[in-house]
């Protein structure tokens, strides 16, 4: 690109091709906005597929499309870690392989941005399932003055997900912000860390991306797959110990513990449709790092798990079938909604 970018889009893949990759990239190559405001960095966490032919020959109809493609699998947070030093642009994006830009949605946030001097813009997002599309926001949250992380925080609650902020690269790297490498789960904390150190944020309630919950995500299949309930825990812990630290003269450090307490309450929750053995699931228990919970399952875990952990492999069809019922209820109830974007 001959001049500097605008924005960075960041996209960490791993089989891209067969995981709607293509649906994502064409969100962004549709936008009417100038391409040369904008970079596209795809980042191939080594790929099984034919994703990493599929970018080259993309990248010959987009000057503005950057591949790198790592020699060792370092997950989601590696990932993204390895994008922002490749960055050029003065505010980052990121977006997930399987989930797309809202149409025009990159202009309006370009068109806000300018003449403000913010470090995170807060944009909002659908959630929806597969072959279920709309357009209603997800958050539409009531605080939307230009503020600190802090006043954010008790204004809004936490923003963590990573695909829904917009940020400025200098601030970032001067804080030395980032993810997790090499696990699961690496945006709890990421997303508590950022709110800390930022001082001029702002929420706006602009439709950008269309968040994709589908049977093949992570927190998705955490019922299925004991590793990522342990990662969910470990992502909890590390979100304690910043309360612990970071946050330990803070006026929000209480608010940090209960966003940790809500994840350990997660843990809990999936492992009910999780067969497994009882050391294992006691082991996972053991791994919470908060003496006491405001939620009486997380209670009673702590406090027996023994017990918990044979009664949770009782009621595993239960949660599998309520799930299921759960899901399908939700996503006609989101389609039904009035769209207000």
């Amino acid at each position: 690109m001959s001049t500097q970018p605008f924005f960075s889009i960041i996209i960490p893949v791993y089989n891209g091709v067969t995981n709607d990759l293509t649906i994502c990239l064409n969100s962004i190559w549709e936008q009417s906005l100038d391409k040369e405001l904008y970079e596209v960095i795809c980042i191939d966490d080594c790929s099984t597929d034919n994703t990493r032919s599929w970018l080259k020959e993309q990248q010959k109809g987009h000057n503005n499309l950057v591949v790198i493609e790592n020699e060792k699998n370092i997950r989601q947070g590696g990932a993204r870690n390895k994008g922002v030093k490749a960055a050029k642009g003065k505010y980052i994006l990121f977006i997930d392989q399987d989930d797309y830009y809202h149409q025009e949605s990159l202009g309006k946030i370009y068109i806000f941005l300018q003449g403000k001097d913010l470090e995170i813009l807060v944009t909002d997002s659908a959630y929806q399932f597969k072959n279920h599309p709309h357009n209603n926001l997800q958050l539409n949250l009531p605080y939307k003055d230009l503020c600190d992380g802090e006043t954010f925080v008790l204004k809004n609650g936490f923003a963590i997900a990573p695909w829904r902020l917009c940020f400025n690269r200098d601030f970032y790297n001067k804080n030395n912000i980032q993810f997790e490498e090499n696990c699961r789960i690496e945006d709890i904390d990421w997303g508590v860390t950022i709110m800390f150190y930022a001082k001029k944020i702002q929420y706006q309630p602009i439709l950008l991306i269309h968040y994709i919950k589908s049977e093949s995500g992570t927190t998705d299949n955490m019922y299925k797959n004991i590793e990522i309930l342990v990662a969910n825990t470990n992502a909890a812990n590390r979100t304690y110990e910043l309360s612990q630290t970071l946050y330990k003269n803070s006026a929000i450090k209480e608010a940090v513990i209960k966003l940790t307490d809500k994840y350990y309450y997660f843990t809990c929750k999936y492992m009910l449709g999780l067969f497994s053995s009882i050391k294992s699931k006691k082991e996972i228990i053991k791994l919470i790092k908060l003496k006491d919970s405001n939620y009486r399952m997380v209670k009673f875990a702590i406090k027996h798990p023994t017990i918990f952990s044979f009664l949770s492999n009782c009621t595993v069809p239960v949660f599998r079938i309520a799930r299921y019922i759960r899901r399908k209820r939700t996503a006609k109830r989101l389609t039904s909604k009035t769209n207000i974007v």
